[in-house]
């Protein structure tokens, strides 16, 4: 098991520098110029290419990207064109409230996603599992803007139950807001903050979870179907086990670990989903960052941004392929073999 993540990791140096390479040539095609964006239009040719100079974007592309990287091997991702500030430093106030709302998700994502593949496994093509399966193809269809505004009108502003943007409410403010406020309200017994935090983030959480349930249920539905046809499960029945003992001691532990592989993968197309979610709700977190930065051209942002995410879908991926080979012994061989 060591050694196949040490392999794993190795091989991500690779495909962080194809990323690194990617993104840079990608951003600079984005129509614009980072310089007149800055200025805005009533700026001269003459102010536009002192500007420039000073951000050493009138230099070659190759020259560019050599300094970025070498940049990136002593640590420094850079400085935002528009802010001035470091990236380093955005992300690490940012990136807390990213996180929180990717495990509220994923948390969600279980909690919908697991049951519903169960209870559609089992009766295959009864009431339940048409309903769930008609409820999964919604979750898969619908795109996550158009989710997070029918969510904001249903319970902001027709019930008026949740709140419809930011992080905290007004009368919530101080050190508790800041890093991993949720978390740390919770472990404090900070319940006021804590109510108010989780008020927060529960539509954003569920836009970004609607995807993830939806493919988690359908793939554990499929998978169980498929282990419940297994001799070793008719073998149970014919000792008289109950059908509850049958899915929960038989199927659901061979179909969990496969499941838990397909949600890590899924894990990107969730990022790709927080940049425009955390827009939606103005959740301060780096998808939001990253929004804005494309906006402005502020390439440094793009460019560290972008790896940061590609760095975390390898290791929520690497993460969910170690919990699935713990989970399910053939796949620990499967490894041990590659």
């Amino acid at each position: 098991m060591i050694a196949y993540a040490l392999r794993r990791l190795i091989a991500m140096l690779p495909v962080l520098a194809l990323v690194l390479v990617i993104v840079f040539g990608l951003t600079r095609m984005i129509p614009g110029d980072p310089a007149e964006t800055l200025l805005g239009p009533g700026a001269t040719t003459a102010q536009i290419d002192a500007l420039r100079h000073e951000l050493r974007l009138d230099r070659p592309a190759l020259q560019q990207f050599i300094d970025y990287v070498g940049g990136l091997a002593r640590g420094d991702l850079g400085a935002s064109i528009k802010t001035g500030r470091t990236v380093a430093s955005e992300l690490a106030a940012r990136l807390p409230a990213t996180i929180e709302l990717a495990f509220a998700a994923f948390a969600l994502a279980l909690l919908g996603g697991i049951p519903a593949g169960i209870l559609a496994a089992r009766r295959p093509g009864g009431p339940v599992d048409r309903t769930l399966q008609f409820l999964s193809l919604c979750g898969v269809s619908i795109p996550a803007f158009l989710l997070a505004f029918g969510l904001q009108y249903v319970f902001s502003a027709w019930l008026g139950v949740l709140p419809v943007a930011g992080r905290n409410s007004a009368f919530a403010v101080g050190e508790e807001q800041g890093g991993f406020a949720l978390t740390r309200s919770l472990l404090t017994f900070h319940l006021t903050t804590f109510g108010d935090l989780a008020a927060h983030i529960l539509l954003p959480a569920t836009v970004l979870a609607a995807f993830l349930a939806a493919t988690l249920g359908r793939f554990l539905r499929n998978t169980m179907i498929d282990t419940l046809s297994e001799d070793y499960v008719r073998t149970a029945r014919a000792k008289g086990l109950t059908e509850r003992a049958i899915l929960l001691k038989h199927a659901l532990p061979n179909a969990i670990g496969p499941s838990i592989m397909v949600l890590g993968v899924q894990f990107g197309d969730m990022l790709g989903g927080a940049i425009l979610t955390e827009t939606v709700f103005s959740w301060p977190g780096v998808g939001r960052y990253m929004f804005e930065a494309i906006r402005a051209r502020d390439y440094p942002v793009i460019q560290s941004t972008t790896l940061v995410f590609a760095l975390m879908f390898m290791l929520m991926s690497l993460a969910a392929d170690l919990l699935s080979v713990a989970l399910d012994p053939r796949l620990r061989q499967d490894r041990g073999r590659g």
